[in-house]
């Protein structure tokens, strides 16, 4: 047998479904075999393996073994001239296994190969290539210059990034996401270290396939993409620990001679500091929107203090009260889940500073003698409404997040029926935070299908026109090559990218995974109909529809006699209503105000059914407004319709028929 691929897996079904797809595509016309180790997987992988793939050999451990012992248990088995170790968080193309088979026939003197390897977004995984961890490359590589100096021979060699990645060069190790050895080398070195669990093995076998004057090779020819880290989200050891018992088994085992053996202690105390500059990294990531708001709040009650009294000297006085009130307010917007799920939602913005204004104010009652004035509480409330919310918006644009319901706009390339059923999917269902702008097709395909907005060739200037968000792959037809290709421009634009396996079970991207499965069982607790939800939501309707009837209502009314939007009238319960009719350069929320007093009268609600909507529910109301209102990328079909109204229905809240209300009005 020409060759064999081995596949370790551990709690990855679905990045381990894609790289099978591109693997099987890979191997067609070579004779191979691929052998897949699951070290005790609880997500269904085994499953999912003798399901969709019956030919592939399979070990199924009873439990987690480790990389380098499930290996071993491949390779005693395998029965390949080459052997290919790769991870289940891979994606090759279709030309990988031949262009690897290759190099090694070019250079027989060559004992392990690896390929060029590539993050998701096109970038250079720069572990592809690396040296040993000798003394000075360890003190580079912590003191930051490496980095500093990456095109230095002298600094540079960590990750040799003064190489040229589009050249075949002779280096000290690659990355164990991707080796290919030679069965004459591995006969002669061995089976990988089981002493090592889960990182450090590759290094080490690195090392010896040199050691026993075998060459270790990297080739830019073909490249992969890998998911780095997958499998070690679900590890029950932490991925940092493996990573430093590890480098510690490493350093013992080849550097401990009395020339070398400091090394041991300078590559512990380099992954302690990495650990901390890690640590220190991610708190700062998690601490920046918590800093926002208190420095936000805490300058807008200066602020007011300084309107109110004409200076701060009063500060003085009061030296616990403003650190008070700060915390307060911090408690209700984290409560609110404004610092985790939730950190752009508006309409929870603006709740919990109105509920930290309630309670600060309200101790202004009880604790007189120590509480700054009720005016002061007022105005720093009045700028808080503004900044908390503000700072979220311009963030969740740049970020291109979304808020609590979907605004992540996102084009789908595939073939017909594919890329139609994952269209519907991601319209109706709202909780996978796509905002589906339409198909993207092959050069020469044509259906009749509203949501096709164009074709490959054209896919960067569709993009830009659609300001896209996202790109998801969902085609059996279009290869990885192709795919491949088309990342660095995706990526230097700023854009996304995802995959989507042949069953359309889940959508892949960088480290995340979105399950796509048709739910199983039909959920009939509908939060609609909820007694205290109908009530809140009845005197929303009473208090916003009041608000707008009086002050929004007639400047819409004075710009429609301006610009000559005419009335057009709608029917209703049998009734004859009018609403202005835009030619839809309107919102349907400017357009339907008009139907403000059926709000009133509670024949209507701000947010409910579409009034276009045939098979409405009795007892659902028709919304001057609706969550159909955020999906118009394409003419829905009623059961696309109905879909996004059962949506509706299940999860109807407050907080949700809010953020309806203020994205229809931003146009969003």
């Amino acid at each position: 047998m020409h060759l064999s691929v081995i596949i370790v897996n551990y709690n990855v079904k679905a990045f381990l479904q894609q790289s099978l797809e591109s693997l099987q595509r890979a191997l067609r016309g070579l004779e191979a075999e691929i052998i897949v180790v699951d070290n005790h997987s609880v997500d269904g992988s085994v499953a999912m393996l003798r399901d969709k793939f019956p030919d592939i050999r399979l070990i199924a451990n009873h439990e987690n073994l480790g990389f380098a012992k499930a290996n071993n248990q491949a390779l005693e088995l395998a029965k390949g001239r080459y052997l290919w170790l790769l991870n289940p968080d891979t994606l090759v193309q279709e030309d990988t296994a031949q262009n690897l088979i290759q190099v090694m026939e070019d250079h027989p003197d060559t004992g392990l190969l690896g390929c060029k390897i590539l993050n998701d977004d096109g970038s250079l995984q720069l572990a592809c290539r690396r040296s040993f961890p000798t003394p000075w490359v360890a003190f580079t590589k912590l003191t930051g210059l490496a980095r500093l100096f990456p095109k230095s021979r002298l600094f540079g060699r960590y990750n040799l990034t003064y190489l040229d990645p589009a050249e075949d060069a002779v280096v000290e190790a690659i990355s164990g996401s991707c080796m290919f050895a030679r069965r004459e080398a591995l006969e002669q070195v061995g089976p990988l270290d089981e002493t090592f669990f889960m990182y450090g093995e590759d290094l080490d076998w690195c090392y010896r396939f040199r050691a026993a004057d075998w060459q270790v090779r990297y080739t830019a020819r073909t490249s992969i993409i890998h998911y780095k880290g997958e499998s070690a989200k679900h590890s029950s050891w932490g991925s940092l620990a493996n990573f430093y018992k590890a480098m510690d088994i490493f350093a013992r085992k080849h550097f401990r001679s009395s020339l070398n053996l400091p090394l041991h202690w300078i590559l512990r105390a380099g992954i302690v500091a990495r650990y901390l500059v890690s640590a220190l990294g991610s708190l700062g990531k998690n601490v920046s929107s918590r800093l926002l708001d208190v420095l936000g709040l805490g300058l807008l009650t200066l602020l007011a203090i300084y309107i109110k009294f004409g200076t701060l000297e009063v500060l003085g006085a009061y030296q616990l009260v403003l650190p008070i009130y700060l915390l307060i307010w911090y408690t209700a917007l984290a409560s609110f889940g404004l610092y985790r799920t939730f950190r752009y939602s508006i309409s929870r913005a603006l709740l919990a500073v109105s509920l930290g204004f309630l309670i600060n104010v309200t101790l202004t009652y009880f604790f007189k003698e120590y509480a700054f004035s009720r005016m002061v509480m007022l105005m720093s409330y009045a700028g808080a409404l503004v900044w908390v919310p503000a700072w979220r918006i311009l963030a969740a644009k740049r970020r291109r997040e979304n808020y609590a319901v979907a605004t992540e706009k996102v084009l789908i390339i595939g073939d017909q029926g594919p890329a139609t059923d994952l269209y519907s999917r991601l319209v109706t269902d709202v909780d996978l935070g796509y905002d589906p702008v339409g198909i993207v097709a092959e050069k020469g395909q044509a259906w009749n299908d509203k949501a096709v907005v164009g074709e490959i060739p054209d896919l960067l200037d569709l993009v830009r026109i659609h300001e896209v968000h996202q790109v998801i792959f969902a085609s059996d037809q279009l290869s990885i090559k192709r795919v491949f290709a088309m990342i660095p421009d995706l990526n230097h634009m700023g854009i996304k990218i995802k995959l989507v396996p042949g069953n359309l079970a889940f959508i892949i991207g960088k480290s995340s995974v979105e399950n796509l499965q048709d739910v199983q069982f039909i959920d009939m607790d509908y939060r609609f109909f909820y007694p205290l939800n109908r009530f809140l939501k009845r005197l929303v309707d009473i208090f916003l529809s009041t608000f707008l009837l009086l002050l929004v209502r007639p400047v819409t009314a004075l710009i429609a006699s301006i610009r000559g939007v005419e009335l057009r009238t709608v029917i209703l319960n049998g009734r004859s209503l009018n609403r202005y009719d835009s030619q839809g350069s309107w919102s349907s929320l400017r357009e339907n105000l008009p139907l403000l007093p059926q709000v009133l009268l509670g024949r209507m609600s701000l947010v409910g059914a579409p009034l276009t909507l045939e098979n409405r529910p009795e007892k659902v109301p028709a919304g001057l407004t609706s969550l159909e209102d955020l999906r118009q990328t394409r003419p829905l079909s009623e059961d696309e319709r109905l879909a996004l109204l059962n949506y509706y229905l299940h999860n109807q809240s407050v907080l949700l028929d809010l953020e309806i209300l203020i994205k229809t009005m931003m146009g969003r």
